[in-house]
């Protein structure tokens, strides 16, 4: 992987970081993140109208935001019905390994040898980087059958959305496209969450949490830009691996930051991504 992909990603993976950590104190989640999708979006459509999309590339913007319209539904009732602690390694930890299935019979992009050990040590790094003591108790009173599967649900989205992007951004400029996709899918998410949550609720969390909304929407824009400009010049799989660094760095800030411990699980995961990471950048 080139120099100048792994930069990208890495700065994106820092900025998911950071928008995550904005709306991780947010009463309502889901709305807050529908709304920094939509405002987020919303202020950057001058970008789409000054470059607009290319007719030919908006079956690739309406599909990846369906797509990503089920990722969101998935992991929030993933939540609800499974901990936290096996829900989010799965749903981080499978989507790059699915990822790098669909771009070696899509796009015959095939991991080298190097490749393939850093792809395994980053999806082997996020199972114990992203779950709590119960991750592996696949047969204990924890486990939660729906919420295991709408979390390989959610990691299956991810890898297919990363796919259709992947594919996009080697026809068209990436801003624009994220601008569309995101822009879609916050118009698609809309319904859903009026008719679950209430106008009222949802107009209580954009007065309330304003500031909040409008720094995560920028953030999230340009994070999902850096990412698909790396995707339009990277091995898609690699790309796709690497860009989880944000979960290292949302560990590590929430260790640092909000007194979240770290402890010797985390540490093992993460010295496994990082890795990984090295590996990757160094595979052809």
């Amino acid at each position: 992987m080139s120099a100048f992909a792994l930069g990208l990603l890495l700065a994106a993976g820092t900025l998911h970081a950071a928008w995550n950590l904005i709306l991780k104190r947010a009463a309502n989640r889901l709305v807050v993140m529908w709304l920094a999708l939509l405002v987020g979006s919303s202020l950057f459509l001058p970008v789409l109208l000054a470059a607009p999309v290319p007719r030919p590339i908006w079956p690739f913007v309406a599909a990846s935001a369906v797509v990503e319209c089920a990722y969101y539904l998935l992991l929030t009732y993933a939540y609800g019905q499974a901990d936290f602690s096996q829900v989010y390694p799965l749903a981080r930890g499978a989507a790059p390994a699915l990822l790098a299935v669909w771009a070696a019979v899509v796009l015959r992009e095939y991991p080298s040898v190097l490749g393939f050990a850093g792809l395994a040590l980053v999806v082997g790094g996020l199972v114990p980087l992203g779950g709590g003591a119960t991750w592996w108790k696949w047969g204990g009173p924890a486990f939660r059958s729906r919420g295991v599967a709408a979390s390989f649900g959610a990691a299956f989205c991810t890898s297919v959305y990363s796919l259709i992007d992947g594919v996009a951004v080697r026809r068209t400029s990436p801003a624009p496209y994220t601008v569309a996709v995101l822009f879609v899918a916050a118009l698609l998410l809309g319904p859903p969450i009026l008719v679950r949550y209430g106008g009222r609720a949802v107009l209580a969390e954009l007065r309330g949490q304003a500031a909040r909304i409008v720094a995560a929407g920028v953030l999230m824009l340009f994070a999902y830009t850096l990412v698909l400009r790396a995707y339009a010049v990277a091995p898609l799989a690699y790309a796709g691996a690497v860009r989880e660094v944000g979960v290292v760095i949302a560990a590590l800030a929430g260790w640092l930051w909000l007194g979240e411990s770290f402890g010797a699980r985390r540490l093992v995961g993460a010295v496994a991504v990082f890795l990984g990471i090295v590996a990757l950048a160094l595979a052809r």
